[in-house]
């Protein structure tokens, strides 16, 4: 029996049909059937009571996610992670001869959980945490089945499996034992786009951080915004004449639009014409949203706000872009939108305390302002409500928890963060490994602790899609039945939505 048959709304047209295998080729023709078949149903125009938005922080890089979440006195694995971590050690609680002699303790406690705590520069986090709006998923990653270290050498791994490119095309996929061919936030825009937005002008896949494995690969195509709105032509920054300068380029610009609006004899020169046309009118209409921050009766402007925080950088400018897109969504015409950020630069392989800690610094102090703004949206809103967006945090891997000098190498399972308004916050999810003798988790013959996960990508990725609305969990994530059913909590500590 499926263990998630409460779910598989279509698995009998699934089986009548073709797909039924749901090999990656029949997947594709499978999301285009079921896509027409959702069309067909869908009514209304945008409601904003129905919005809902998913944003992914991608850290690029593979963060070192054992100075994130520090077990700390009175957890089993305290005295194991003050040995292990040699020189990386954050000071926990726990007396070490040559790490912490006096046994100092420079976490941040958790309430909830006085046995494990945060790095000392995610006090916002930590904030977030108390406050019962953000969550921690442990010992997450990519899996094409479930693996322990007792039958590891039996179980098919992952490709590539500390290859950077190839697991964060398996973090976006959640696919892990086959060719990447689409992401699968894309996979869900392709599949209910029509059914969610059928008034849409603009796709509901929208990254501020260029082109990107989550949302390649499907009939919905990914648009790229700045922080200071569309990717325009140069010195062109609406389609209204009225707004072009006077100079020699602004005046070709304006000529070429001219030309476009001739009729053509040829059919693919009227269909270059009609993409570029379409190109133009959606950059006027990001622009119109990325403005309608000025609308609100806002006590901070987003730029105010980050200031305040101390929050600068790319990651924060792209959180404020995403910011204004939510803003503006009725300008959009999407009920339903998907968005994607970078912070880049994790892979630490050596100076990894003096690299690692201002950038924690910054991913702290830009989440805790992107956090207040989405409340000050919801206070000056009456149409939004802090709920209705979550935004969860991925990397390529974890790095090992034994350090090589001052650096750390390429590892596996590591731990997230979710957060919003309707997050479970204030909890740990998944299972938290165990650092004891041995490294009871780590991969067998590995002594630089890589951790197998016991949450697969699906899992956690699963339970995101179905706060967002998705109920085809098979044509989603295709190898979903082969865990545990995330949504049973007799099985599986996943409920964090």
């Amino acid at each position: 029996m499926s263990k998630h048959s409460n779910y598989l709304s279509r698995r009998q047209f699934l089986k009548a049909g073709t797909c039924g295998a749901m090999t990656i080729g029949p997947m594709v023709n499978t999301i285009a059937q079921l896509s027409l078949m959702n069309s067909a149903s869908a009514q209304g125009a945008y409601d904003a009571s129905k919005y809902k938005a998913v944003v992914c922080i991608y850290l690029n890089g593979g963060c070192d996610a054992n100075s994130v979440v520090i077990p700390r006195a009175g957890h089993t694995s305290a005295e194991s992670y003050a040995s292990a971590r040699g020189v990386l050690a954050i000071p926990n609680g726990t007396v070490h001869a040559q790490n912490n002699a006096s046994g100092k303790d420079s976490t941040i406690p958790l309430s909830s959980n006085d046995n494990l705590g945060l790095n000392p520069l995610l006090p916002n986090i930590a904030t977030m945490f108390e406050n019962e709006e953000l969550a921690f998923v442990t010992n997450v990653g990519t899996l094409a089945e479930p693996i322990n270290k007792s039958n590891f050498s039996t179980k098919s791994l992952p490709k590539q499996l500390f290859s950077h490119s190839d697991q964060t095309t398996q973090w976006m996929s959640s696919i892990a034992d086959q060719p990447y061919t689409s992401g699968w936030g894309a996979r869900v825009a392709e599949l209910y786009n029509d059914t969610w937005n059928p008034e849409s002008e603009v796709s509901m896949l929208i990254t501020a951080s260029g082109n990107n494995r989550f949302m390649n690969g499907g009939a919905i195509n990914q648009y790229t915004i700045t922080s200071s709105g569309a990717i325009t032509l140069e010195k062109a920054s609406s389609v209204s004449s009225a707004n072009y300068t006077s100079d020699a380029e602004s005046s070709r610009i304006r000529a070429l639009e001219q030309i476009m609006q001739y009729s053509k004899a040829h059919i693919l020169e009227e269909g270059y014409s009609h993409v570029a046309i379409n190109a133009r009118e959606n950059e006027e209409r990001i622009n119109v949203a990325n403005a309608a921050e000025g609308g609100l009766n806002l006590d901070q402007s987003f730029d105010d706000v980050f200031s305040s925080y101390g929050a600068s950088g790319d990651i924060a400018d792209e959180l404020k872009s995403v910011l204004r897109m939510i803003v503006g969504r009725e300008v959009l015409g999407n009920n339903n939108q998907i968005f994607f950020v970078d912070m880049a630069s994790f892979d630490h392989h050596s100076n990894e305390e003096e690299r690692l800690n201002p950038m924690l610094r910054t991913l702290d102090n830009s989440i805790a302002a992107y956090n207040q703004c989405l409340k000050a949206i919801a206070a000056a809103d009456p149409e939004f409500s802090y709920d209705q967006v979550t935004t969860f945090q991925v990397s390529d891997f974890n790095r090992t928890l034994i350090p090589s000098l001052s650096g750390t190498d390429h590892a596996w399972g590591t731990h997230t963060f979710i957060f919003g308004g309707a997050v479970k916050g204030g909890a740990f999810y998944g299972t938290f490994p165990d650092l004891g003798a041995g490294l009871t988790d780590s991969i067998p013959n590995d002594n630089r602790g890589r951790f197998i996960p016991t949450t697969s990508v699906d899992q956690y990725s699963a339970v995101i899609a179905k706060w967002f609305g998705v109920t085809d969990m098979d044509i989603i994530f295709p190898n979903l039945y082969r865990f545990d059913d995330p949504f049973d909590a007799g099985m599986t500590n996943l409920g964090f939505l």
